[in-house]
């Protein structure tokens, strides 16, 4: 175990927020009533609350070119989720307007797009290994197949002949694809043991390689295949990753993650001649049309020009409040922009140029970029009992959820959050990807920047916060590593001071993932893994108890043999220690410090961390746990489950209203226990024969029914990831839901007096809806048939997520 200390500059302001963190108290934990006896019927039934953060537009990378008429274009490949694929969106720059842009078959988002000049072509791949390219004028996106089975595409670069090369997670590989022949070749991992083909940067004769978790460099030769290492200098030994690279002349520009130096390799002899400390953004630009200047941005400066010959930078007043993703010497074709102008992307979508004979600048928006909704990161309640969503890279910020009126918030700036926790009024999070600890005071407005107030960091290489504890003054804060590094840790966060001091290591090369407070001591859970691109040393997760006042471990233990992360921890009134390990629920004595029962009872689901996973003790005396895709009811007296939720169930909270809030993707949902249970019988796995509902709510949950459907009048079906192999007719029925299944053969819904969803299917056959009466949603579906709707009020929506129909579509569902 390792012990660092650090502190920020500007530590939080004396008065009231001090106030709050001093007197602040650890909330009780509930106290489970006893349940009971004999099987208990299901009390509540679940609400759809809709997108947390409903749309983002986000393309982690970008490129620039020009059409085949020389006009100047952006290239966005604008991130999806796991629902919903990304999408390639053009953006001419003269007009400031998309002029194409389509869905493409798979893949949530891309790390590396490129322009190929000679053929004027762009080529992207995607984190799921495809790779495509598109054409200015091209009709549609063109699939260059998955080249690399279990490979994520992790950047692009052409080549000035045009071929591309990329780079590739989690084997390190350089390849390359000529258009010529379209053909892919395997060049192999560049340097042994990097997992990240971070970043290229290509002449006529090399390819300059940089790689990631540990900043390498090397050279390839494109003609005989031969590896050179270039040395980065010694101090520089510890960085994550040769992040950027930029060719200019005789010059390689590479931008080191995480210190961002700035350095200036001369290619005739390989020495380093200069280094720009803390640069901001990701790119340096190439050079201007006389060879003499190159670009790029600092804080302090905005943007700065680099000269080439002295090796000397300054400002050119010019301050766009946004990191660079490309950089391209355009000709707006306009009298008042005479002559190249600079075009700079930004990762929102945005575009900004400025003219060196002018000093004119022009701002492009993303408004007519298509995005997508935010995937869930994180979930959890605040002291005021409203419950906060965070976003997976999350530009327009994180949600909060008030459950007294419903109202969902957007809190602009707050980034990627990685966990949540509380102190007095204030809501604490982990921030991704510097290791930021915040407070935000929630009796107040949300203002990034000064509420919450000032971030505090947490040393040595701790990147994602994602358990907190409150212990008075301080906060406990369990943390896991950057790429590459095993060892997490734990810190104690001193809020009014902002000093953090680190303790690495608790339980060698793991991570620490959850935490509660018994009794004075720590109580914590472990992954065995470590920052992405590194392989676990550690085989099985631990469940550790630290002694504040001390600062030691005093005992280690092993919950679940096997278990690769030990994540949901909450103590009971009794004092004991419940908990999950991939598809095992366990107890814990702090008394004995031994492990009472363990028990597998839930499919075994194997993630990184876990921090999908929720426990939650509620007021009725059951448990309830959100794991392996479910939401569950457990009795803690007999450990008997009752599946409330299935289909991509993830994270869970109880909400200041006691009901349950958990995720599916990038939708929020609510356990509302004043509810009416949504399920009289669930059918779960094969059933013969044709299924006739007649009365009640009958749900079907993984299931596989041979034969017809019919649902009667007054009665209900809710159907998730489950298989009919036959024809679904419902008339007059209450309502009809399907989720994320198929139907072989006709769907037919007349006359339904409730809802009716059809969502993430596919229906082998023709769908009619006729005469409903209550809200009809079709989102998202295959149909391989006529898709026909008539004399439905209000009319079939799609909440834009469209179907994709390989028949004639008709009357109210001509749109859908």
């Amino acid at each position: 175990m390792t012990r660092t200390r650090s502190r920020i500059a500007a530590a939080f302001t004396v008065g009231g927020l001090l106030a709050g963190f001093l007197t602040a108290t650890a909330a009780p934990q509930a106290a489970l009533a006893a349940p009971p006896s004999g099987p208990a019927p299901i009390v509540g039934a679940e609400e759809d609350l809709g997108h947390a953060i409903n749309s983002r537009v986000l393309s982690q990378y970008q490129a620039q070119g020009v059409d085949q008429e020389g006009r100047p274009q952006a290239y966005w490949v604008t991130a999806g989720n796991s629902e919903i694929p990304a999408m390639f969106q053009v953006t001419d720059i003269r007009s400031g307007k998309v002029v194409f842009g389509q869905r493409l078959p798979s893949g949530t988002g891309s790390w590396a797009v490129t322009f190929a000049k000679p053929q004027r072509a762009v080529y992207f791949g995607m984190t799921n290994g495809s790779v495509y390219t598109w054409a200015p004028g091209d009709t549609a996106v063109t699939s260059l197949g998955t080249p690399f089975p279990g490979e994520q595409i992790w950047r692009m670069a052409a080549a000035p002949d045009g071929v591309v090369y990329g780079g590739t997670y989690p084997s390190g590989k350089l390849f390359s694809y000529d258009p010529s022949t379209s053909r892919f070749t395997d060049h192999g991992q560049i340097i042994a043991g990097e997992t990240y083909g971070q970043s290229l940067a290509i002449d006529e004769d090399y390819v300059y390689f940089g790689t990631k978790p540990n900043a390498k460099l090397a050279r390839f030769d494109r003609k005989t295949g031969d590896v050179q290492h270039i040395a980065l200098p010694a101090r520089y030994a510890d960085e994550e990753a040769v992040y950027d690279m930029t060719l200019a002349g005789d010059y390689l520009f590479i931008r080191l993650d995480h210190s961002s130096d700035l350095l200036v390799y001369r290619l005739s002899d390989g020495t380093v001649v200069n280094t720009i400390p803390a640069i901001s953004g990701r790119m340096v630009s190439e050079p201007d049309p006389t060879g003499r200047y190159v670009y790029f941005r600092i804080v302090a400066d905005g943007i700065v020009q680099y000269d080439l010959q002295t090796h000397t930078y300054s400002p050119v007043g010019w301050k766009p409040n946004a990191l660079p993703g490309s950089w391209e010497w355009i000709d707006l074709a306009d009298p008042a922009w005479p002559g190249p102008t600079l075009s700079m992307t930004y990762y929102y979508g945005r575009v900004y140029l400025w003219n060196p004979q002018t000093h004119a600048t022009r701002y492009i928006g993303e408004e007519d970029l298509e995005g997508a909704p935010n995937p869930i990161q994180a979930m959890g309640t605040g002291p005021d009992g409203a419950v906060y969503i965070g976003g997976f890279l999350s530009p327009p910020g994180m949600a909060r959820f008030d459950p007294e009126d419903d109202a969902m918030t957007l809190l602009s700036g707050a980034g990627q959050v990685e966990g949540f926790g509380s102190q007095g009024d204030h809501l604490l999070y982990g921030r991704y990807p510097d290791g930021n600890l915040l407070a935000f005071d929630t009796t107040k407005q949300w203002a990034y920047g000064t509420n919450p107030v000032p971030k505090a960091i947490l040393g040595d290489e701790q990147q994602r916060a994602q358990a907190f504890v409150d212990l008075g003054d301080q906060i406990a804060v369990g943390s896991i590593p950057r790429a590459g590094r095993l060892g997490g840790a734990l810190s104690f966060w001193t809020p009014s001071t902002g000093e953090v001091e680190t303790y690495r290591d608790i339980v060698p090369q793991q991570s620490v993932v959850s935490l509660v407070e018994h009794d004075g001591l720590l109580i914590g859970g472990t992954s065995i893994n470590g920052g992405y691109g590194i392989e676990p040393s550690a085989s099985e997760a631990e469940l550790f108890v630290f002694d504040p006042d001390t600062k030691q471990v005093v005992e280690r233990v092993v919950p679940v043999s096997g278990g690769s992360a030990v994540n949901a921890l909450v103590v009971d009134a009794a004092g004991t220690v419940w908990g999950l390990s991939d598809g095992t629920l366990f107890t814990f004595d702090p008394g004995t410090r031994t492990v009472r029962r363990a028990e597998r009872l839930f499919p075994n689901v194997t993630t990184m961390y876990g921090h999908e996973r929720g426990l939650v003790l509620a007021e009725d005396g059951f448990l309830y746990a959100a794991i392996s895709d479910s939401l569950w009811r457990i009795d803690p007296v007999t450990w008997q489950t009752s599946e409330l939720a299935s289909g991509r169930v993830a994270f869970l909270t109880k909400g200041g209203d006691g009901n349950l809030y958990y995720g599916r993707v990038s939708r929020l949902y609510r356990w509302n226990f004043a509810l009416k249970a949504v399920c009289s019988r669930i059918i779960r796995g094969e059933y013969s024969g044709q299924l006739k509902v007649e009365a009640g709510t009958t749900c079907l949950r993984d299931a596989n029914v041979g034969g017809a459907v019919s649902v009667g009048k007054g009665a209900d079906l809710v159907v998730h990831d489950s298989v009919i192999r036959g024809p679904v007719r419902a008339e007059g029925a209450a309502g009809l839901a399907i989720h994320d299944s198929s139907v072989s053969g006709p769907l037919s819904v007349i006359g339904t007096s409730g809802d009716f969803t059809l969502v993430k299917s596919s229906i082998s056959g023709p769908v009619t809806v006729v005469d409903g009466r209550g809200p009809s949603l079709l989102r998202g579906n295959v149909i391989r048939g006529r898709l026909e709707c008539t004399g439905n009020d209000p009319a079939p929506r799609d909440d834009g997520e469209p179907n994709q129909v390989t028949g004639p579509v008709q009357g109210q569902c001509a749109d859908l």
